[in-house]
């Protein structure tokens, strides 16, 4: 990535293993307008290659491929969305009124992850989530294979080896509505929090609104050092007593704590 559009647009991943409510909740929030890229409908709109794996039962995607398409749709929607902020002279107060106003695109699937900076899991409880997935008609064994990777964390623990920010949602005693609220506010939040980070990032940079007006024509604006202030080492670990908590603000958000990683433990089960 070379440019960072202004305002910001995020991406965030809507992420978790088969069967949290992804699909559904993504669904819901697409209803109400909000940006939400379907991996799995976006594969088979664009050819993107695939082999089936017989014994997990699964399709293996080639990866490069699907990240560089999905690049080539964010580009293009993050254009088409900063040329609209500047004719429309939305503010930041704007972008909360009205979900087509938010810059943010939601790429839900269980690898979403591996495309975005980004993410919110969606968390089950492992016996809730055997219930469902044998409702699907998974083979047992694919059934299993997802229960375990749900009880030691598989997906989060990828998502903090390849994103910056990471949250979860615990999904198994809400409705479908009250997943889509919290998810909502998850993003909204999200969504200040990176704008104070970028704003202040520009500040050190010396990034003036006349700057940006003069080159938001061209749909971008080049200020591809801002990345360099982001160390890709992955994201935060949350601990008590953690310093690192500090190189972000989620202590001051009340908010951003509710859905801090590290509050369902479900290791016991697989003992």
């Amino acid at each position: 990535m070379t440019d960072i559009l202004f305002p910001p647009f995020l991406t965030i991943a809507l992420t978790g293993t088969p069967g949290t409510g992804k699909t559904e909740v993504s669904k819901k929030l697409e209803s109400e307008g909000y940006r939400i890229l379907h991996v799995t409908e976006f594969i088979k709109k664009n050819n993107i290659p695939s082999e089936r794996d017989e014994e997990r039962d699964c399709d293996v995607i080639d990866m490069d491929a699907l990240e560089e398409a999905v690049f080539d749709y964010q580009q293009q929607i993050r254009k088409e969305y900063n040329q609209r902020c500047f004719s429309e002279e939305l503010t930041r107060q704007d972008f909360h009124k009205s979900p087509a106003h938010l810059p943010v695109l939601i790429i839900e699937s269980h690898l979403a992850h591996y495309l975005c900076d980004l993410s919110v899991v969606l968390r089950t409880h492992p016996y809730t989530l055997k219930d469902r997935l044998n409702e699907r008609g998974y083979s047992d064994k694919k059934v299993m294979e997802n229960v375990l990777a749900e009880s030691i964390d598989v997906v989060l623990c990828d998502c903090f080896d390849y994103c910056r920010r990471v949250y979860e949602i615990e999904t198994t005693n809400l409705t479908i509505d009250e997943t889509a609220d919290c998810l909502k506010e998850l993003i909204h939040a999200l969504y200040d929090d990176e704008f104070d980070i970028y704003n202040s990032l520009m500040e050190k940079m010396n990034v003036t609104a006349e700057n940006i007006a003069a080159q938001s024509q061209s749909g971008c604006f080049p200020i591809s050092d801002v990345l360099g202030a982001f160390e890709d080492d992955g994201a935060v670990v949350y601990e008590d007593g953690d310093d690192d908590v500090g190189d972000y603000i989620e202590e001051q958000n009340p908010i951003l704590m509710k859905y801090v990683p590290g509050q369902n433990d479900w290791s016991e089960l697989t003992e």
